[in-house]
């Protein structure tokens, strides 16, 4: 990926409305120098990928692997504290990240695509840009969608907020007018023609099922919506998406380059230092997910632990930290509720998070959407709608296919299955909060540190009856704004960033710690 530089767009500084001027041309440092003012749609690929990934999804996910509950801490100085323990201000950069570094580019593509008579690149550039809508809105709720930068006319200095209804509605709008362009068979030019398709390499028919996944994803989100939650629509949506392994839409890591040629969860759970990194350990929480059945809390080694993470290395064994606490206070609640190991307080007696396994190396794939999520997806879908043997084949499916991904071998996915059924997996899916705790505790693991993961958690309620008694509200909790008395009390948005707030304030609102904070999103209140 050394050379992936060459391809990027150089953003322009864009400093008002949401972030941006009316800058309306992007430098390419492909671009001919004797021919500086055309830049081709395949050479704005690569760089919408990437920033799509390391800009957007990896900015929006970098503290939240401590509300997740993946990353555990060493010390109150790491960088990682105050992401752990819900202390979020408007300091928090997701917002501009993708309005300013990422998605200009997803509407430049789209506009050149259009410019050229190429409408491959018109669909791959709306996919991209409903998948940084979706994480914006996921994060913020209300969020500027019809206001935003367009590429043509000149950008509203205070743009309207969309309501969270109405941008699902222009998310899924987006994809199915990127499915139309994609099947368009008048195209000029091939997606990889200047070798920008980093996911696909010109494969056509896995972006239009990439498109059809996130549709599915999208619909799920509204399932405490009973009057626009539509299960047969998740299920059509799943069965038009991926359907199959290596189908998984992930940004290709790499190693030996620059800091952003490398997946950024390798580079000491995500910046600080060697010494003190964001995130130290695993939490026990994760480790709780891979050591124990749900439902039943059974112990059991699920055979990804150690394709994940590695054991201690004063004895081999995994455990983590509380969720919020430092390892100086010991090992963390265990799988049925009960207290951990105080007296584990050194750094050795943990496993590191950072080049640990599969999702923190240096060249692990940091994933978009999954094939597993699909599975997953739509064993949900099945279950809400009465057709519990369906879900269960679904489930079995998505587990496994991860399974695969990871390396496991057929044997130990076999073993891990029987156990599964052993244990009542059949039973437990008659009914919707039994199903609901086996596909959201595989979800878990299978979309580890992916922020679709916080939006499972929030749809939940955070139940531990989904999620097993370990689930429980950070150590040294920001007392600030949470009611430290207050079990049932949980985070639920982020709150919008300073620039924002400054120069657009009566569509921002109440940009309050404790409003944003504590105010579930739209999509989360239950009709």
């Amino acid at each position: 990926m050394k050379n992936r530089l060459k391809k990027y767009s150089i953003f322009c500084i864009i400093t008002v409305g949401m972030g941006f001027s009316s800058c309306s041309k992007y430098l390419d440092v492909n671009e001919d120098p004797n021919n500086p003012a055309r830049v081709e749609a395949a050479s704005r690929l690569a760089g919408a990928i990437t920033t799509s990934s390391g800009a957007a999804q990896w900015r929006g996910t970098r503290e939240l692997a401590g509300v997740m509950q993946y990353g555990g801490l060493q010390t109150a100085s790491s960088g990682g504290y105050a992401a752990t323990n819900w202390r979020f201000t408007a300091s928090y950069f997701l917002w501009q990240n993708a309005y300013v570094n990422t998605m200009p580019n997803c509407v430049d593509i789209i506009n050149l695509g259009e410019e050229e008579g190429n409408p491959h690149f018109v669909g791959v550039g709306k996919i991209l840009l409903a998948l940084n809508f979706g994480l914006l809105t996921s994060q913020y709720g209300n969020i500027v969608v019809d206001d935003y930068y367009n590429g043509k006319d000149q950008v509203v200095l205070k743009p309207k907020f969309n309501t969270q209804k109405e941008v699902y509605e222009r998310i899924q709008k987006l994809l199915d007018e990127a499915i139309a362009a994609l099947e368009n068979p008048n195209n000029k030019r091939g997606l990889d023609a200047k070798k920008g398709d980093l996911l696909y390499h010109g494969d056509v028919s896995k972006w239009i099922k990439f498109a059809w996944s996130l549709k599915a994803r999208y619909y799920n989100h509204l399932s405490k919506k009973s009057s626009i939650y539509d299960a047969d629509e998740i299920i059509a949506a799943c069965a038009k998406g991926f359907n199959g392994d290596g189908m998984d839409a992930e940004f290709p890591y790499l190693s030996g380059g620059q800091l952003i040629d490398e997946n950024p969860w390798s580079s000491w759970g995500g910046f600080e230092s060697e010494a003190n990194p964001r995130y130290f350990a695993w939490t026990q929480f994760f480790v709780n997910m891979l050591t124990a059945f749900p439902v039943s809390n059974k112990l059991y080694e699920d055979p990804r632990i150690g394709k994940i993470m590695k054991g201690a290395a004063s004895d081999g064994k995994y455990r983590g930290p509380g969720a919020g606490d430092f390892i100086a206070n010991g090992q963390g609640v265990l799988a049925d509720g009960t207290q951990g190991d105080k007296t584990k307080v050194k750094p050795e007696d943990y496993g590191r998070f950072s080049k640990s396994g599969y999702y923190t190396s240096t060249t692990s794939p940091f994933g978009f959407i999954t094939y597993s999520e699909v599975k997953l997806i739509e064993a949900e879908a099945k279950l809400r709608k009465g057709d519990s043997n369906g879900a269960l084949v679904s489930y079995e499916e998505g587990v496994k296919s991860n399974m695969r991904k990871l390396g496991v071998s057929a044997s130990d996915i076999s073993n891990y299955w029987n156990a599964q059924v052993a244990d009542g997996l059949s039973q437990h899916f008659s009914t919707v909060d039994g199903g609901l705790s086996h596909i959201m505790r595989q979800k878990y693991i299978s979309l580890c540190l992916n922020p679709e993961t916080w939006v499972d958690m929030r749809r939940m309620d955070y139940s531990s009856a989904v999620y097993g008694p370990s689930l429980k509200r950070p150590a040294n909790l920001n007392a600030t704004i949470f009611d430290v008395n207050n079990q049932n009390q949980w985070i639920q948005a982020m709150v919008y960033e300073n620039n924002e707030q400054t120069r657009n304030p009566d569509a921002v609102g109440n940009n309050t710690e404790k409003y944003r904070l504590l105010t579930p999103l739209w999509f989360n209140v239950k009709e």
